[in-house]
C-alpha cells in the first residue's frame, strides 16, 4: 500500500511528480505522470521509480525528474 505525501506539478501543470510512501517499509517511492486530456486522466510517465528515505532527497529527485520528463524549468 502507498500513502500519498506530496505532489508537486510543471509550470503548465501537465505533468506532476507524486511522493508515496510505501507502508510496509517506510519507503518513499517517486514516479512521474503526464495529464491524457483525451480520457481526462493522470497516466505513469516514468520509467521505474525511484526511492529514498528521506523527504528532502524525495523532493530534489521529483523536481529533476519532473525537468527531464516535461522539459519544463
Amino acid at each position: 500500500m502507498l500513502e500519498l505525501v506530496k505532489e508537486i506539478y510543471s509550470p503548465s501543470k501537465t505533468f506532476k511528480a507524486e511522493i508515496n510512501k510505501r507502508l510496509n517499509d517506510g519507503l518513499l517511492e517517486i514516479d512521474v505522470y503526464k495529464w491524457d486530456s483525451e480520457w481526462e486522466t493522470w497516466l505513469q510517465h516514468s520509467a521505474g521509480f525511484s526511492l529514498t528515505d528521506n523527504l528532502d532527497s524525495a523532493l530534489s529527485i521529483a523536481n529533476e525528474k519532473l525537468k527531464v520528463h516535461s522539459g519544463e524549468i
